[in-house]
């Protein structure tokens, strides 16, 4: 004999049950949209992995870049630097932007290998100053 209450449970209970199905499905594949800035689309979890990820990144190309700028010679920044000069037309020539640099001291030995500061790490140098230099050495 037939449970008219169960019959009626049972109605019920399969919509359910795939609601649920349907639910869990989405939650497992459907990024959360979180409030803030960049992370728009993404959990807080995954923001934060992107963003390691971005820094990670960031670092091996500056570790390359640095090891690159190593095998260059004086004389390679001085020419990066007139022809920046001549690009840019920055007032005074190369000198200004050597001097900015540290770089004045680099005529002493043109042949040796540079072994200063990273061209992002110049304070004196105007960021797109840098950015041409950099394209300059192929950096």
């Amino acid at each position: 004999m037939a449970n008219p209450i169960q019959d009626w449970l049972d109605k019920f209970k399969k919509p359910v049950e795939e609601t649920k199905k349907t639910t869990t499905t989405t939650a497992k594949t459907t990024p959360k949209a979180t409030s803030g800035a960049g992370t728009a689309g993404y959990s807080t979890i995954q923001a934060a992995e992107k963003a390691k990820d971005f820094v990670q990144q960031k670092q091996l190309l500056r570790q390359k870049q640095e090891e690159a700028l190593k095998k260059k010679t004086h004389q390679q920044l001085i020419n990066a630097a007139y022809k920046v000069a001549e690009d840019l037309k920055l007032k005074g020539g190369p000198w200004p932007l050597l001097r900015a640099a540290g770089w004045g001291h680099l005529t002493d030995n043109r042949g040796a290998l540079y072994s200063g500061p990273f061209i992002d790490d110049l304070e004196k140098v105007a960021p797109e100053v840098k950015a041409a230099l950099k394209k300059e050495l192929g950096l």
